[in-house]
């Protein structure tokens, strides 16, 4: 069985044009939207008006859907059985539907017969129910709106500028040059809110580098070492040749008074509340991507390694360390086996850091008095400034003495200890000790006072009493060799140099190194939450104070990844990590970026020391054929502040 769509066309010149389409199926859906088999273009039909089925292939159901009805044999209904050999006329607006029989197949017969609806005339049913039928034209709307949007983004802002130029702040309330805003200031600039002549000096034109330096001298003015001493074709040429969008954005910029090199280049505001965005990567890797090549072939020694990601592209970390005792910090280059540092101090953490054995048991004895467990933990000793930066170093009297006492007398209940740090006051107390003290009176002399000259008593108790007195003196030499030699007190931690020729006991300088990664900042606040094992993998198992601890690249990138997540190692927690999360740029020696916190500054670390190098290069141009950018160096005015360590 199936249904016959059969539809009756009309030519000017009367004819009628007759065509049949086979309707599949035994459901046939008729309205007014497209998607229906039987599409009727009349506003009198709603967008779903009707089916049609036949479950036998003779009787015909038509059932209203949205509840307009349809008329048959001049009576509205929603629901009508039709046996089609009898045949029927339905009326849907001005459409009938004729349903008829021949042979097995029902015919549906759609044509138009009256002009009663708005479909009838030739009426755009896209525009009829659009807003186009009741608003002006397009052009007109185009020419309103443009006056708008002059009126509220050019007059309005324009008006409000020139009313309030003068004033070192604006009332409270919405002023109409806010809509230029691109968003909120930061954290670091709230109090400047209602004070937009601060930065924004003048009237289009671009925030300069003398509304910054006007509140940020001193450190601000300065950039870091490495970048300052650096001749200046070097930092031509390692910066990489720029492309043709970029060549022609630096020309658009320098046309509209936006010189390169300004702080807002990296430093952006009104970028949202709270800290201020970091600066992106690629100005970074702008230059060090790729810059030993580029520096080679200017002709210039490369001793820096290319760095583009963290997670994918960058070296591994070159620690200040001394590698032989008393020599001077550097930083070695990777690849040259494991690496040592001699700060003087002789220290095994794998006995310390035991869970069995006497250190534990000590510390747990110490559990009430100090902040131990049940064994020794690294930050029992090592701890973190207030800065949440850098490591204290470790001091005896803090950190050790609770263990390691120095004492040797006690008088009336005092306890008297040796000079920490002071080998020639520890030699002058001890020779002083044994030779002005005598050794403890034994009771089975009691209180006698004869004194017989020769070998009285030889063997007994007054014998050998008095004979320790005589020759107690000559024990202080004995004592303080003793303290400086193997199984000694100071020798068990310290390196001990032996007497020589017009020379006493000497002692190796401790030299604790504050920052290893001087070029880079480790945030120890950061990750309070993670245990120092977790980075510092090596340390259960080291058994000499020269090994070096630092955690390298590796165990770094167990949690870190590239700006954009790029990594090469499996990451559970992955954290995005800049450039600037770890590298400074200014000389002040504050920490860099920080995410969604604000930087602490320890205040009790600043000190206002000269810069070592100063810089006084103006408007560098690189050659044409190389295509490098426009440079602007400024001289620092004043000295900056230096954080020490």
């Amino acid at each position: 069985m199936s249904f016959i769509l059969r539809r009756i066309s009309t030519t000017k010149t009367g004819k009628q044009i007759v065509r049949d389409q086979p309707l599949p199926g035994d459901t046939i859906t008729l309205g007014r939207e497209g998607s229906n088999v039987i599409h009727i273009a009349d506003l009198a039909v709603n967008p779903h008006h009707a089916t049609i089925t036949s479950t036998d292939g003779r009787h015909v159901r038509v059932q209203a859907s949205e509840g307009l009805g349809f008329d048959i044999n001049g009576r509205t209904v929603d629901t009508a059985d039709i046996d089609s050999a009898a045949g029927a006329e339905l009326r849907f607006g001005g459409h009938r539907l004729t349903i008829a029989r021949e042979g097995e197949k029902i015919i549906l017969l759609v044509e138009r017969i009256d002009e009663l609806s708005q479909s009838s005339k030739d009426v755009d049913e896209a525009k009829a129910f659009s807003l186009a039928g009741v608003m002006p034209g397009k052009r007109m709307g185009a020419w309103v709106f443009g006056v708008l949007v002059l009126l509220a983004f050019l007059i309005g802002p324009i008006w409000a500028w020139s009313s309030f130029r003068n004033v070192d702040e604006r009332p409270q309330g919405y002023h109409a040059d806010q809509a230029w805003l691109s968003g909120p200031l930061s954290s670091a600039h709230k109090s400047l809110k209602n004070d937009c002549q601060s930065c924004h000096v003048e009237a289009f034109v671009a925030v300069t580098d003398k509304a910054c330096v006007g509140c940020h001298t001193g450190e601000h003015k300065a950039m870091s070492m490495a970048h300052a001493n650096a001749p200046t074709a070097m930092l031509l040429a390692a910066r990489h040749p720029p492309g043709v969008g970029e060549r022609i954005l630096a020309g658009f910029a320098k046309t509209f008074n936006k010189p390169q090199g300004r702080c807002v280049g990296c430093h952006t505001e009104h970028e949202g509340a709270g800290p201020m965005p970091a600066t992106p990567q690629k100005f970074c890797a702008d230059c060090h991507d790729g810059m030993s090549a580029r520096l080679i072939d200017a002709g210039f020694k490369s001793t820096v390694a290319d760095a583009a990601d963290f997670g994918t592209i960058h070296p591994e970390f070159r620690p200040l360390v001394r590698a032989s005792p008393g020599a001077k910090p550097v930083r070695p280059m990777p690849g040259k086996g494991a690496l040592v540092d001699y700060d003087g101090l002789k220290f095994p953490h794998d006995l310390h850091l035991q869970a069995t054995g006497g250190v534990a048991r000590m510390a747990a004895s110490f559990r009430g008095r100090y902040d131990f467990g049940n064994k020794l933990e690294c930050e029992n000793c090592h701890r973190v400034e207030s800065d949440g930066v850098r490591v204290k170093p470790v001091e005896m009297e803090r950190d050790c003495a609770m263990c390691h006492s120095l004492a040797f007398e006690t008088v009336g209940g005092v306890t008297r200890t040796l000079r920490h740090g002071e080998p020639d006051q520890v030699v002058a107390d001890l020779m002083a000790y044994y030779r002005s003290t005598p050794p403890t009176r034994p009771l089975q002399l009691g209180g006698m006072q004869r004194r017989r000259p020769g070998n009285y008593a030889e063997g007994q108790v007054y014998n050998i009493y008095f004979r320790e007195v005589a020759v107690r003196p000559n024990r202080a030499e004995d004592a303080v060799r003793a303290v400086f030699s193997k199984g000694g007190a100071c020798y068990d931690c310290h390196t001990i140099f032996a007497p020589q020729a017009g020379t006493g006991w000497r002692v190796m300088a401790v030299d604790q190194t504050p920052r290893f990664l001087s070029k880079g900042w480790f945030d120890h606040d950061a990750h309070k939450e993670t245990d120092c094992a977790d980075c510092h993998t090596a340390a259960r198992g080291s058994k000499a104070a020269t090994d070096l601890l630092v955690p390298g690249l590796r165990q770094c990138r167990d949690c870190h990844v590239g700006e954009g997540g790029a990594r090469l190692v499996k990451v559970e927690t992955a954290t995005e990590s800049p450039c600037a999360m770890c590298h400074e740029y200014h000389s002040d020696g504050g920490k860099p970026w920080m995410p969604e916190r604000q930087r602490k500054v320890n205040s009790a670390a600043i000190t206002n020391k000269p810069l070592r190098a100063t810089y006084g290069v103006s408007m560098v141009t690189g050659s044409a054929e190389r295509g490098l950018y426009d440079v602007t160096w400024r001289t620092p005015a004043l000295h900056g502040a230096r954080r020490g360590g």
